[in-house]
């Protein structure tokens, strides 16, 4: 069966497309810029955010329907449920694009990242730094996951007094986080060789890796000690704007504070290299529902005029594998 997920984060709207018998295979993905943060007011979305997030969420519905989706489901996690106002936003979302959405957890976003990479390699960990809340997962070892209820967009705002953290705050940023690890006990420093990266945030981060080192072609190791630098680069140089602008414009307000923490989570396990992979919350989600593992609000794709037939027409018009 073909499947689509609609995931409103942070940054972005994006959806994935694909087939699951017992194995996922993805079709397509997209991905539409909007930053949930820039319509903020205070700690409730405003009217304007919500009808953007809402004309996102109908151009995407029609994507999924033209790669021949049978079953869509629309999701969000802290992003939408920190807001004083999700109930109303979650309404409205329905009323101005016709979906519902699927509030996850912290705890159920961390246990969809470990279902995605359930055949991770040993001793390594997974790590989401998100912008509402920071995921570590053991897949191969313990098969457990533990979260952090605070993300890039919290730390930015109890940390950070203007776009990106000075040497001052980075420091408290990192001791802030070493510390909430601390309080969590999950797993044990150094009993980690690697890390896996998951989530948009940390495949920007990647990419910026990959661009300041000059690597191409291939998906870039990150060691421990360049990552530093690049950290360093960002909190201390004037060319760190031209750099974040060239690789995620999207995340020019959190995305240094979301490498100050990804560095700090790294130094308390202990990890000297990571890899970002390809598999996260989306490809998770689908393979729960798949599974019956989740029992969730479907979004209707099509109407009753269009048929079921209408779907399996669009599939073979549009299919792109």
């Amino acid at each position: 069966m073909r499947y689509a997920v609609i995931d409103i984060s942070a940054s972005s709207l994006s959806l994935l497309v694909a087939d699951i018998n017992g194995e996922l295979s993805v079709q397509f993905t997209d991905r539409e810029t909007l930053s949930v943060l820039h319509y903020a007011e205070g700690r409730t979305l405003s009217e304007r955010g919500i009808r953007k997030i809402a004309e996102g969420l109908k151009r995407l519905k029609n994507v999924a329907l033209k790669y021949g989706a049978e079953k869509c489901y629309v999701i969000s996690t802290a992003s939408v449920r920190n807001f004083e106002n999700y109930e109303e936003v979650e309404r409205a979302l329905k009323e101005y694009a016709g979906v519902e959405l699927n509030l996850l957890s912290g705890e159920e976003e961390a246990f969809c990242d470990l279902t995605a990479n359930s055949g991770a390699p040993e001793k390594s960990l997974l790590v989401d730094i998100g912008g509402g809340s920071i995921e570590v997962c053991d897949p191969a070892g313990t098969g457990s996951s533990a979260f952090l209820d605070f993300g890039a967009i919290a730390l930015k705002r109890k940390f950070v007094r203007h776009t990106h953290p000075s040497v001052e705050e980075a420091a408290r940023i990192k001791k802030y986080v070493k510390k909430s690890l601390g309080k969590l006990a999950f797993g044990t420093p150094g009993e980690y060789e690697s890390a896996l990266l998951l989530g948009p945030v940390d495949h920007a981060v990647s990419e910026m890796y990959a661009d300041r080192y000059g690597i191409k072609g291939e998906e870039p190791v990150l060691e421990y000690d360049k990552l530093k630098k690049l950290r360093n680069f960002l909190l201390s140089s004037s060319k760190r704007s031209l750099l974040i602008v060239k690789i995620a414009p999207e995340r020019m307000d959190t995305l240094v504070t979301s490498v100050v923490a990804l560095c700090a989570v790294l130094k308390y396990y202990g990890i000297e290299r990571a890899v970002r992979s390809p598999y996260g919350v989306k490809e998770g989600y689908l393979l729960l529902v798949a599974k019956g593992g989740r029992e969730d609000k479907e979004t209707p794709l099509i109407s009753a005029k269009t048929g079921a037939s209408g779907a399996q027409t669009a599939g073979k018009n549009g299919e792109n594998t």
